[in-house]
């Protein structure tokens, strides 16, 4: 068995561009060295790969020149050196072993070898191209696997992408990415972010010579399982067709090119289930399924340029259309509500990687993000909001025209001294968002529930007063306390439509990989950020990451490599939060809360602003002590290589954040001051009636986290990996457009977030003979808890997120009566609120399958020549695969059928409260007529040359 070792001299792995080394490696006859480990090694750098069985090996490694020593039993060492430019070059190294003049034993690392690099921790997850196959070759699906992968679920820290080394983009085509690391490098001060939850992906450079391939799948109804939400009547046709195709070669000697470009058209359907009133004006249950069809495009085109043996640069460009119609439907969203947009995005990066002798690289990076949004209502009435029944009228969200325009500067360096590695540079970003809104220019109504709005519309039919509407109660099953009519409550906006607003954030950090011993590395950083247009601008951010491996010497491997680390991550005030300010100041904007407004305006007309210039209007601010929310994370990892066939991980962390976002009603009346049913009622802070919604950092979270995760390949045929996750996190901030309960206290709402508690991943791979493949991708996720309300405003601060309490008296008429428990609507001082998330939602069970047929036929490519100076080998070479492939793919997602429930409505006094209207379905959230079916079975070829 031969071995390969390289020892780097360049950028730590996680460097943003990489190049490729190659080579075969060969006996004094010529005949290959199959099976041979290679090795890289160095500061910030150790990787492994296996020769195939040609003696091939191909090994992605950032810019910077390399040590290489080839070592196999019974021959001497080769030691020569090579040097890698950067993303879209490629070095070819052919090494010719010799025979060794006396014995001499050389034990090198296996291919999954242990590493004390920061970036080799096992805990990551690293999908090469033969692992990204494994995944669906449905882009929207592949999208939420991999999102699943690095953790996703929790709403309020979803997974960072990013795409060649840029923040902020989109995922591009499966079909277009070379590489995805998750989770890498957790406490590195390179990033903004944790690691774990980092999503870097990295899409295919040009090549040296044409290749191709184009795409098409799609399903349609006819194939599929029906949504079980969607009733029984007859449901309008859906089905999809997705094609695309690339093209990558050289331009000239130095320069190579990879385009690419995908077309889907969907034809999807939305499904409605709700409780509206009929032509009687009784309450009546409905299920509608409303067509929604979407078309999306997409063209890139990147240039590699090898400008000279030390300098390469990459320009690459994205263009992106979206068109949907019938938008924003579903569950109790009526079609009313509906609006049509159309969203276009062009991204342009620009790149240059220059090595500087040999243990300097520089990196310069530019990215230009400009997006445009076009959105209309398909009704402009008043919205109407009846709790836990319906959200009828038009769109709240109304018209819509915005443009955003994200800008983005890299510039890093890093060098190599002795056992030292040190990184260093900084990122700056802009934001611009400009737009035309008039979101609830239509105004909106509220109701408190489905009889409210029963009793109001049958009152208004009978000509009624408001008086006589409010004065009319009923009692109903749902509740021992009378329901009276009238809205709860009615807010406006009107006023200038136009608003801009900038943000730039910049980040500098610097970090040193110290490796003291060969078993035992220190990872140093230190990361600086400020943000404008907030008041906060100095937030410095420590890491420190410690590693060990175990019981390793020159010829043995560790028996476990541990590691620990710790740092401070902060978290960026977005623009839309700022806009947001400047838009709803009380003058640019005007916005109305009135409480129980008067029936006699319903639902016709509504009341122009200048009957309402005596009321204060709704403003928002920024706090003027807010500052930048940050997480300090500490953790502890365990990982071992099983051979040379995998490696298992167990991970703890443990997360505490603090000044976490949130919005407070700062004007709101005084606890206890407020009497329901009485909009004069209660004592403000600032003496006036006005609303003053402020964007506060009072929040804290605290979380932990084990999870296991394993990669297991036991033959060339069959590759496993799984990943257990068990995250239990408390907050009393579900983010920065999300109101306390409590205005004055938002400790009380300190609990358990809607998060799964057990989250459970797998895929796994299997080639099977006659060129047949198979892959499968399964996951469990623990039920999601939701939050249980009374669907009322209870203290006067205009949000309808009140909780009940635990009913002490169940003779007491504002006592319901559920399977969660006995609950008091109306809540007395020395009862207890019952908790945040209260409830818990059904688990959720989802297995893809996929097979594919290889045909590969044509004429088959030269043999690659062998090195100057090489004899010819005494077998004849393997031959190459045909020029042609062929592939015919099937899949089937959510192959069981399986009907996982969505999240139960909370909402007491809703006729569905406690119960699922919709499903769940997250691996197929941007899947081609996903809610429109439970399994979903498509079909698919390939050609590629």
């Amino acid at each position: 068995m031969g071995s390969l070792t390289c020892r780097a001299q360049g950028p730590a792995a996680s460097s943003t561009k990489d190049g490729v080394l190659t080579g075969v490696v060969v006996d004094p006859s010529g005949a290959t060295v199959a099976a041979a480990t290679v090795h890289v090694e160095g500061h910030g750098i150790e990787r492994n790969i296996t020769t195939d069985s040609t003696g091939r090996f191909n090994l992605s490694l950032p810019a910077g020149f390399y040590e290489v020593i080839i070592v196999s039993a019974g021959f001497d060492p080769y030691v020569g050196t090579a040097k890698i430019i950067g993303q879209g070059s490629v070095t070819n190294l052919p090494a010719s072993l010799v025979i060794a003049t006396q014995t001499e034993q050389v034990d090198v690392a296996a291919d999954n070898s242990s590493s004390t690099s920061g970036a080799d921790n096992k805990s990551a997850t690293v999908l090469k191209a033969d692992d990204i196959k494994s995944l669906s070759t449905d882009d929207g699906t592949f999208q939420q696997e991999v999102l699943a992968l690095a953790g996703g679920g929790d709403p309020q820290q979803p997974p960072q992408v990013y795409v060649d080394g840029f923040s902020g983009g989109q995922f591009p085509p499966k079909n277009s990415i070379r590489e995805i690391r998750i989770n890498q490098n957790p406490f590195s001060a390179e990033y903004s972010e944790l690691g774990f939850g980092r999503i870097e992906i990295f899409t295919k450079p040009g090549s040296n010579k044409f290749h191709g391939e184009l795409n098409t799948y799609g399903n349609d109804d006819v194939f599929n399982a029906r949504n079980p939400y969607s009733g029984t009547g007859p449901q309008p046709p859906y089905h999809s067709v997705h094609f695309y195709g690339n093209v990558s070669g050289p331009i000239g000697k130095n320069t190579s090119f990879f385009t690419d470009g995908s077309y889907n058209d969907q034809l999807n359907n939305s499904i409605v289930n709700a409780t509206t009133l009929d032509a009687n004006l009784q309450p009546v249950a409905i299920t509608e399924t409303v067509t929604n069809p979407q078309t999306t495009g997409y063209f890139s085109a990147k240039l590699d340029r090898q400008w000279s043996t030390n300098n390469t640069f990459t320009g690459h460009y994205q263009f992106n259309r979206a068109s949907l119609t019938n938008s924003g439907i579903g569950q109790l969203v009526l079609p009313s509500e509906g609006y049509n947009s159309s969203t276009t995005t062009q991204t342009l990066q620009l790149s240059n990687t220059q090595v500087i002798g040999t243990k300097m690289t520089n990196e310069m990076h530019f990215q230009y993000i400009r997006t445009r949004l076009q959105q209309n209502p398909t009704d402009t009435s008043p919205t109407i909001v009846v709790q836990g029944a319906f959200n009828g009228g038009g769109s709240p969200t109304q018209q819509l025209h915005d443009n955003q325009d994200a800008y983005e500067f890299q510039e890093y360096f890093s060098l190599e001294h002795k056992t030292h590695f040190f990184r260093m540079g900084g990122r700056y970003r802009l934001y611009r968002e400009a737009n035309l809104a008039t979101a609830n220019y239509n105004g909106q109504y509220i109701f408190p529930n489905i009889t409210a709005y029963q009793i109001t519309e049958a009152g208004l039919q009978n000509g009624a007063s408001d008086q006589t509407i409010r004065a009319t109660c009923q009692q109903t099953t749902t509740s021992t306390s009378p329901i009276c009519g009238g809205a709860t409550q009615l807010t406006i906006t009107g006023g200038q439509t136009n608003a801009s607003v900038s943000t730039g954030d910049l980040s500098l950090y610097a970090e040193d990989e110290w490796k003291p011993r060969k078993d035992f590395t220190v990872d140093l950083g230190f990361r600086f950020e400020t943000q404008s247009a907030i008041p906060d601008h100095v937030d410095p951010a420590p890491r420190i990451g410690l590693a060990w491996a175990v019981g390793q010497t020159d010829k043995r491997q560790p028996f476990v490599v541990l590691r620990t680390g710790t740092g401070l991550f902060y978290d960026r005030f977005k623009a839309t939060n700022l806009l947001t300010t400047i838009r709803e100041n009380g003058v640019a904007q005007l916005s109305y809360t009135l409480n129980n407004p008067s029936s006699d305006l319903y639902p016709l007309t509504k009341p122009s602003l200048s009957s309402l210039i005596s009321s204060p209007p709704t403003i928002y601010q920024v706090d003027p002590n807010l500052r930048s929310e940050y997480t300090i994370t500490s953790g502890f990892t365990a990982e071992r290589a099983l051979g040379k066939k995998g490696n298992i991980s167990a991970n703890y962390l443990y997360n505490r954040g603090d000044r976490q976002w949130l919005t407070r009603n700062i004007n709101a009346p005084l606890p206890g001051t407020y009497i329901y049913g009485d909009p004069t009622s209660g004592v403000r802070p600032l003496g006036t009636q006005q609303n003053v919604y402020q964007f506060a950092s009072t929040g804290i979270t605290k979380s932990n986290v084990f999870f296991i995760n394993g990669h297991y390949q036991a033959t060339k045929r069959i590759n496993l990996f799984a990943a257990y996750v068990i995250p239990a996190k408390k907050s009393d901030a579900s983010g920065a457009t999300s109101f306390a309960s409590n205005q004055y206290d938002p400790s009380v709402d300190f609990g358990r977030t809607a998060t799964s508690r057990h989250r459970l991943f797998s895929f796994a791979s299997l080639d099977l003979p006659l060129g047949i493949s198979s892959y499968t991708f399964f996951s469990w996720q623990g039920g999601v808890p939701f939050n249980i309300t009374t669907g009322t405003d209870l203290n006067g601060d205009t949000q309808f997120n009140d909780r009940p309490a635990f009913a002490t008296d169940l003779t007491r008429p504002s006592v319901v009566r559920t399977r969660f428990g006995n609950f008091d609507t109306s809540p007395l001082p020395t009862q207890t609120i019952i908790p945040i998330n209260y409830g818990n939602s059904p688990s959720f069970v989802y297995w893809e399958l996929g097979l594919s047929k290889h045909v590969k036929f044509g004429p088959r490519p030269a043999p690659e020549p062998l090195a100057p100076g090489t004899p010819a080998p005494k077998t004849p070479a393997p031959k190459p695969d045909p020029r042609y492939d062929l592939t015919f793919n099937f899949e089937a997602d959510n192959v069981l059928n399986h009907v996982n429930p969505g999240v139960p409505v909370g909402v007491l006094g809703s006729p569905f409260f406690g119960q699922s209207i919709s499903l769940n379905n997250p691996f197929q959230g941007n899947t081609t007529a996903s809610t429109a079916a439970n399994r979903l079975i498509s079909f698919g070829t390939s050609f590629t040359f």
